[in-house]
C-alpha cells in the first residue's frame, strides 16, 4: 500500500510538471523575442492548509484523517530556475496512526501536534510552477521520524515581489506513515528581479 501511494504521488507530480513544460510559448509562435527573468534573493512563504493521513485511527477504527496545518518556508533563490530552503509544517491537532514497520508488523503510533522541518530544493522550469524534493524530520514529544518529501507549488506574481501560492506536498515517514498537505498562502520575494529580451 505504501509503495502504491508513493508511485501515485510521483505520477501526479510528473503529470503536472509535464503539462507545464509542454505548454507552448506564444511569444515564440508570434515571432517576438522571448523575455527572460533574472532573479536572486530570498523568498518567504506563509500558508495554511490541510494535512491528509490515510493511516489514521479514530475510536479504534481506521479512518482517513484531515487536519488543519500551517506552513512557513524560507528559500534562497539562486536563479530563476533553482532555490534551496528550509520548509516547516505544523499540524494543529493530536492524532493516532497505524504505523507500518514492515509488510507484516503494524503498531499504533501517537502524534502530538507534529512539526516537520525539511531541507528542500526547488526547480522551476518556467515562471510559475516549482517541483520540490527534500529530506528532514518530523518532531513530536513521542518520537522523531526521518522523512523525505516531494511536491509542487504554483505562484501567481503580484506587484512588489508578492505572490499568491498553492502547494501540494507528499511526506514519507519511512517505515511509519505518510502525509499529504495541500496549502494556500502568500510569498514575499526580497532581492533583485528584472526582465530582459533575449537576442
Amino acid at each position: 500500500m505504501r509503495f502504491y501511494n508513493f508511485k501515485s504521488a510521483v505520477s501526479i507530480i510528473a503529470c503536472i510538471s509535464f503539462l507545464a513544460l509542454s505548454k507552448p510559448s506564444f511569444a515564440q509562435s508570434h515571432g517576438h523575442a522571448p523575455v527572460q527573468t533574472e532573479e536572486k534573493g530570498y523568498k518567504f512563504t506563509l500558508a495554511m492548509g490541510h494535512a491528509h493521513i490515510h493511516e489514521g485511527i479514530e475510536a479504534g477504527e481506521k479512518k482517513w484523517l484531515m487536519m488543519p496545518s500551517w506552513a512557513f518556508n524560507a528559500d534562497y533563490v539562486i536563479n530563476k530556475h533553482w532555490a534551496l530552503g528550509l520548509h516547516n509544517d505544523l499540524i494543529l491537532e493530536d492524532f493516532t496512526v497505524e504505523e507500518h514497520l514492515n509488510n507484516e508488523e503494524h503498531t499504533i503510533l501517537e502524534r502530538s501536534r507534529p512539526f516537520a522541518t525539511k531541507i528542500v530544493g526547488t526547480y522551476k522550469p518556467g515562471s510559475h510552477l516549482g517541483v520540490m524534493l527534500g529530506v528532514g524530520d518530523e518532531i513530536t514529544k513521542e518520537e522523531n521520524l526521518f522523512l523525505s518529501t516531494v511536491g509542487v507549488d504554483y505562484g501567481i506574481h503580484l506587484n512588489g515581489g508578492w505572490e499568491v501560492v498553492g502547494e501540494l506536498t507528499y511526506d514519507v515517514k519511512w517505515k511509519s506513515y505518510d502525509t499529504w498537505v495541500l496549502g494556500f498562502g502568500i510569498s514575499k520575494f526580497i532581492g533583485s528581479r528584472h526582465s530582459k529580451h533575449k537576442g
